[in-house]
């Protein structure tokens, strides 16, 4: 039984973001079992078949404290235009879990929208897929209480492509474009 899992992206036959993703690996497994776990390097284990060294590809790698199992897809981005906000006060997904039941039925009340706005507390979070890049005025800005703390989320800030800003569902307005970030979606 897998408790998490990592999504990488595989541009070309080269691993995207691999550091941002082993050490968010390697916090879940400390956070999870302490000190007793096995934890792998990613570009030691993750060995590309052929038929996945060319375009953009998903590598999933689910694990617990001692095993792990690799999966690849092909990966086509969807277009997003359309946000259905949801409220769900109780969701916790602070770790990338397997379980993403709760998700899917958050995704289920879209009506029709392309994707959802998860609110907390009054304020935007993230989609079900990812974390939100707003922009207003030429800037982006990404919610300060995300649920997930995504590694593509990461290294934007890192690289001070993003700035960090509470935005609650009434400022929505404010802003001209909503991008959703994640492992195969950069800003």
């Amino acid at each position: 039984m897998f408790l998490c899992f990592e999504t990488l992206a595989i541009q070309d036959g080269e691993i995207q973001n691999l550091t941002y993703h082993q050490a968010r690996y390697q916090r879940t497994l400390q956070h999870f079992y302490s000190t007793h776990y096995q934890a792998f390097n990613f570009a030691d284990i993750v060995k590309i078949p052929p038929q996945y060294q060319q375009g953009l590809v998903r590598c999933r790698i689910d694990y617990n404290q001692q095993d792990y199992q690799i999966a690849f897809y092909p990966y086509q981005r969807r277009q997003f235009k359309r946000f259905q906000p949801v409220v769900c006060e109780q969701l916790d997904y602070r770790f990338k879990y397997c379980n993403r039941e709760q998700l899917n039925a958050l995704y289920q009340q879209r009506q029709g929208a392309d994707e959802i706005l998860i609110i907390q507390q009054g304020k935007i979070t993230d989609c079900s897929i990812g974390n939100l890049a707003l922009l207003r005025q030429g800037e982006w800005f990404t919610p300060d209480s995300p649920l997930l703390a995504g590694t593509q989320r990461q290294r934007l800030l890192d690289q001070q492509l993003l700035q960090l800003r509470s935005i609650t569902l009434n400022e929505l307005d404010l802003f001209e474009e909503i991008r959703v970030i994640n492992a195969l979606n950069n800003l």
